[in-house]
């Protein structure tokens, strides 16, 4: 049965020639490697510097999402257990309160911590090549992911959306109004907002989070050692699986940021 269209999905029979998962992720997603070559990827590069599991506290922020499960349990075998910082979308929202309890749990080796800081937003792409479509073990059908960011994609496609309500706080959906409050000032144009501009937007966003979790980490007597790896987790069909990785780099306190390569 043909899928039903679904506003904000890109690239599907719905709104252009269908191409296939490999074209999509080609075009769209450039640099992508398959997720396990992402997770040995990180423990490779940071060998260099004699970052390994049990000598660092792993930091890492995915999406709530039960299809990112898979790639934070196998970034947790890489490196330990995760202090949790995941929020709608993988951006960071736990604060400074939370920041500051991580800090304080990782290991201390000759009077210094190393961090290892992973922050990852996700979105589907079908074998039909469709930006937002992916597959769910039980689950008939199409369905679509990331659903945090296809709701902010129709809040903005909406009517009933008041620019000038920005900032706005929604006390009974605090994490998606403010993924929205964040993203909207960015869409270059609401009523066409689609998953991917949106994607990558909270992308952005991830990225430019880091610092403010590197200024916190850094707040303290002892020295702070702070990899830093960033992208979009990307679900393909029959479970396949793929980082398009965005920051790479080893920041060693007192200078020395050291940019890495996958």
């Amino acid at each position: 049965m043909e899928a039903i269209a679904r506003p904000g999905i890109t690239g599907s029979k719905q709104e252009a020639a269908a191409v296939t998962f490999t074209e999509t992720l080609a075009r769209d997603f450039p640099g992508a490697v398959p997720a396990n070559q992402f997770v040995n990827g990180t423990q490779n590069l940071l060998a260099q510097f004699g970052v390994i599991r049990g000598g660092a506290l792993p930091l890492i922020a995915t999406c709530r999402d039960e299809l990112a499960f898979g790639l934070t349990a196998e970034l947790q075998r890489a490196w330990g257990g995760a202090f949790n910082m995941a929020g709608l979308a993988g951006l960071f929202t736990l604060g400074r309160t939370g920041v500051i309890a991580a800090r304080g749990h990782a290991p201390l080796v000759d009077g210094r911590r190393t961090f290892v800081l992973i922050g990852l937003t996700h979105v589907g792409v079908g074998a039909s090549g469709a930006v937002g479509e992916c597959e769910r073990l039980g689950v008939p059908g199409v369905t679509y992911a990331c659903g945090a960011l296809l709701a902010v994609g129709d809040s903005l496609r909406s009517d009933d959306v008041h620019i000038s309500d920005y900032p706005y706080l929604d006390p009974e959906d605090p994490e998606q109004s403010r993924l929205r409050d964040r993203i909207a000032p960015r869409v270059t144009d609401h009523a066409k907002a689609d998953l991917l501009e949106i994607t990558r937007i909270a992308g952005q966003l991830i990225d430019e989070g880091t610092a403010d979790v590197i200024n916190v980490l850094r707040d303290d007597a002892h020295p702070a050692d702070i990899a830093v790896f960033t992208g979009v987790h990307i679900h393909g069909p029959r479970g396949a699986d793929y980082v398009q990785p965005s920051l790479a780099v080893f920041d060693r306190a007192g200078g020395g940021r050291t940019e890495l390569e996958f």
